[in-house]
Protein backbone atom coordinates (compact mmCIF):
# COMPACT_ATOMS: atom_id res chain seq x y z
CA UNK A 1 0.00 0.00 0.00
CA UNK A 2 1.28 3.33 -0.73
CA UNK A 3 1.85 5.95 1.77
CA UNK A 4 -0.70 8.21 -0.33
CA UNK A 5 -3.31 5.78 -0.68
CA UNK A 6 -2.97 4.73 3.57
CA UNK A 7 -2.94 8.13 4.41
CA UNK A 8 -6.03 8.76 2.80
CA UNK A 9 -7.50 5.85 4.32
CA UNK A 10 -6.46 6.85 7.67
CA UNK A 11 -8.13 10.31 7.17
CA UNK A 12 -11.13 8.82 6.19
CA UNK A 13 -11.34 6.28 9.21
CA UNK A 14 -10.75 9.43 11.53
CA UNK A 15 -13.63 11.49 9.78
CA UNK A 16 -15.83 7.84 10.38
CA UNK A 17 -14.92 7.62 13.61
CA UNK A 18 -15.91 11.36 14.63
CA UNK A 19 -19.34 11.18 13.06
CA UNK A 20 -19.70 8.02 14.59
CA UNK A 21 -18.72 9.47 18.11
CA UNK A 22 -21.27 12.24 17.59
CA UNK A 23 -23.50 10.26 16.31
CA UNK A 24 -23.92 8.73 19.52
CA UNK A 25 -23.20 11.04 21.92
CA UNK A 26 -26.07 13.19 20.32
CA UNK A 27 -28.01 9.85 20.96
CA UNK A 28 -27.36 9.65 24.58
CA UNK A 29 -27.97 13.40 25.10
CA UNK A 30 -31.55 12.41 23.66
CA UNK A 31 -32.16 9.73 25.65
CA UNK A 32 -31.34 11.63 28.88
CA UNK A 33 -33.43 14.36 27.84
CA UNK A 34 -36.42 11.73 27.19
CA UNK A 35 -35.49 10.54 30.30
CA UNK A 36 -35.76 14.05 32.52
CA UNK A 37 -39.14 14.46 30.65
CA UNK A 38 -40.71 11.56 32.07
CA UNK A 39 -38.71 11.80 35.77
CA UNK A 40 -40.64 15.58 35.71
CA UNK A 41 -43.73 15.25 38.43
CA UNK A 42 -46.97 15.54 36.43
CA UNK A 43 -50.18 17.36 37.66
CA UNK A 44 -51.32 15.29 40.59
CA UNK A 45 -55.19 14.99 39.67
CA UNK A 46 -57.59 15.97 42.77
CA UNK A 47 -57.97 12.39 44.42
CA UNK A 48 -57.60 10.66 47.69
CA UNK A 49 -54.40 8.98 49.05
CA UNK A 50 -55.98 8.19 52.36
CA UNK A 51 -59.06 8.06 54.50
CA UNK A 52 -59.75 7.41 58.46
CA UNK A 53 -62.90 6.17 59.45
CA UNK A 54 -64.30 7.57 63.06
CA UNK A 55 -61.93 10.55 63.04
CA UNK A 56 -61.03 12.34 65.96
CA UNK A 57 -58.37 15.36 66.96
CA UNK A 58 -57.79 17.54 69.38
CA UNK A 59 -56.04 20.87 68.61
CA UNK A 60 -53.67 22.26 71.37
CA UNK A 61 -52.48 25.71 71.92
CA UNK A 62 -48.88 27.04 71.55
CA UNK A 63 -49.23 26.07 75.60
CA UNK A 64 -50.57 22.67 74.82
CA UNK A 65 -53.51 22.92 75.99
CA UNK A 66 -56.59 21.82 74.27
CA UNK A 67 -58.67 24.34 71.89
CA UNK A 68 -61.15 22.26 70.25
CA UNK A 69 -61.95 18.59 69.34
CA UNK A 70 -62.68 17.71 65.72
CA UNK A 71 -64.52 14.28 64.81
CA UNK A 72 -66.14 13.18 62.00
CA UNK A 73 -67.43 9.83 60.30
CA UNK A 74 -64.64 9.79 57.42
CA UNK A 75 -62.26 11.99 56.56
CA UNK A 76 -60.12 12.11 53.36
CA UNK A 77 -56.91 13.61 52.36
CA UNK A 78 -56.47 15.14 49.32
CA UNK A 79 -52.85 15.20 48.15
CA UNK A 80 -52.33 17.88 45.52
CA UNK A 81 -53.65 20.89 47.61
CA UNK A 82 -53.52 19.05 51.10
CA UNK A 83 -56.55 19.50 51.73
CA UNK A 84 -59.40 17.48 53.83
CA UNK A 85 -63.02 16.38 53.52
CA UNK A 86 -65.33 15.06 56.18
CA UNK A 87 -68.50 13.71 56.40
CA UNK A 88 -70.57 14.66 59.51
CA UNK A 89 -68.32 16.91 61.20
CA UNK A 90 -68.54 17.65 64.81
CA UNK A 91 -66.30 20.26 66.52
CA UNK A 92 -66.97 21.06 69.95
CA UNK A 93 -64.50 23.97 72.21
CA UNK A 94 -62.70 23.16 74.77
CA UNK A 95 -61.32 26.27 76.88
CA UNK A 96 -62.75 26.31 80.58
CA UNK A 97 -63.15 30.04 81.02
CA UNK A 98 -65.73 29.86 77.90
CA UNK A 99 -69.29 28.45 77.45
CA UNK A 100 -68.83 25.54 75.51
CA UNK A 101 -69.62 25.71 71.96
CA UNK A 102 -70.49 22.70 69.68
CA UNK A 103 -70.67 22.59 65.93
CA UNK A 104 -72.24 19.84 63.46
CA UNK A 105 -72.82 19.61 59.79
CA UNK A 106 -73.37 16.75 56.95
CA UNK A 107 -70.12 18.04 55.61
CA UNK A 108 -66.69 19.82 55.64
CA UNK A 109 -63.80 20.83 54.20
CA UNK A 110 -60.66 21.87 55.95
CA UNK A 111 -57.90 23.68 54.63
CA UNK A 112 -53.97 21.83 55.20
CA UNK A 113 -53.45 23.55 58.45
CA UNK A 114 -56.71 23.58 59.64
CA UNK A 115 -57.09 27.20 59.79
CA UNK A 116 -60.02 27.71 57.94
CA UNK A 117 -62.91 24.79 57.87
CA UNK A 118 -65.56 24.98 55.69
CA UNK A 119 -69.40 23.45 57.02
CA UNK A 120 -72.06 22.27 54.78
CA UNK A 121 -75.22 21.29 54.84
CA UNK A 122 -77.61 21.57 58.18
CA UNK A 123 -75.12 23.29 59.96
CA UNK A 124 -75.63 24.00 63.58
CA UNK A 125 -73.59 26.08 66.42
CA UNK A 126 -74.56 25.51 69.96
CA UNK A 127 -73.19 28.06 72.29
CA UNK A 128 -73.83 26.50 75.89
CA UNK A 129 -75.67 28.90 78.50
CA UNK A 130 -72.74 31.01 80.62
CA UNK A 131 -72.46 33.93 82.57
CA UNK A 132 -76.10 35.63 82.46
CA UNK A 133 -76.35 34.55 78.81
CA UNK A 134 -79.17 31.87 77.64
CA UNK A 135 -78.11 29.39 75.53
CA UNK A 136 -77.53 29.94 71.98
CA UNK A 137 -78.64 28.14 69.14
CA UNK A 138 -77.05 29.38 64.82
CA UNK A 139 -78.73 26.88 62.31
CA UNK A 140 -77.56 27.80 58.49
CA UNK A 141 -76.56 25.67 55.75
CA UNK A 142 -73.09 27.17 55.34
CA UNK A 143 -70.60 27.97 57.60
CA UNK A 144 -67.01 28.95 57.78
CA UNK A 145 -64.80 28.80 60.82
CA UNK A 146 -61.37 30.08 61.65
CA UNK A 147 -60.86 28.08 64.64
CA UNK A 148 -57.97 30.17 65.79
CA UNK A 149 -59.64 32.95 65.99
CA UNK A 150 -62.37 31.58 67.70
CA UNK A 151 -64.89 33.43 64.73
CA UNK A 152 -67.54 31.70 62.99
CA UNK A 153 -69.62 33.77 59.62
CA UNK A 154 -72.04 32.55 56.83
CA UNK A 155 -73.14 34.76 53.93
CA UNK A 156 -76.15 32.82 53.94
CA UNK A 157 -79.82 32.44 55.89
CA UNK A 158 -79.49 32.08 59.20
CA UNK A 159 -81.70 31.31 61.80
CA UNK A 160 -81.00 32.27 65.46
CA UNK A 161 -82.50 31.33 68.89
CA UNK A 162 -81.25 33.28 71.72
CA UNK A 163 -83.11 31.62 74.77
CA UNK A 164 -86.58 32.61 73.60
CA UNK A 165 -85.37 35.47 71.26
CA UNK A 166 -85.31 34.26 67.62
CA UNK A 167 -83.60 36.25 64.88
CA UNK A 168 -82.97 35.51 61.21
CA UNK A 169 -81.62 37.34 58.58
CA UNK A 170 -79.14 36.66 55.66
CA UNK A 171 -75.19 36.14 56.78
CA UNK A 172 -73.81 36.47 59.84
CA UNK A 173 -70.19 36.53 61.62
CA UNK A 174 -70.04 35.36 65.73
CA UNK A 175 -66.96 35.79 67.36
CA UNK A 176 -66.87 33.69 70.70
CA UNK A 177 -63.81 35.16 72.05
CA UNK A 178 -65.66 38.87 72.29
CA UNK A 179 -69.33 37.30 72.16
CA UNK A 180 -70.42 39.55 69.95
CA UNK A 181 -72.50 38.67 67.17
CA UNK A 182 -73.62 40.66 63.78
CA UNK A 183 -76.34 39.37 61.06
CA UNK A 184 -75.81 41.32 57.89
CA UNK A 185 -79.40 41.85 56.59
CA UNK A 186 -82.91 41.28 56.40
CA UNK A 187 -82.65 40.84 59.90
CA UNK A 188 -86.40 40.03 61.37
CA UNK A 189 -86.76 39.04 65.20
CA UNK A 190 -88.85 38.75 68.34
CA UNK A 191 -87.14 39.51 71.48
CA UNK A 192 -87.87 37.64 74.60
CA UNK A 193 -86.08 39.72 77.50
CA UNK A 194 -83.69 36.64 79.30
CA UNK A 195 -84.59 36.11 83.05
CA UNK A 196 -82.23 37.71 85.13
Amino acid sequence: MKARAYDRLAATMSVLLVAALAGFTYYLAELSRQGEQEVRPRNVAHEPDYFVEQFMLTRLNKRGEPMYRMSAERMVHYPDDDSFEFQRPMMVSLNPDKPRMTLQAARGTSSAEGEVTHLHGNVEMVREAGENQPRMTVETEYMMLRADQDIASSDQPVRIQYGESTLTGVGMEFNNATRQLRVDSRVRGRWTQPPR
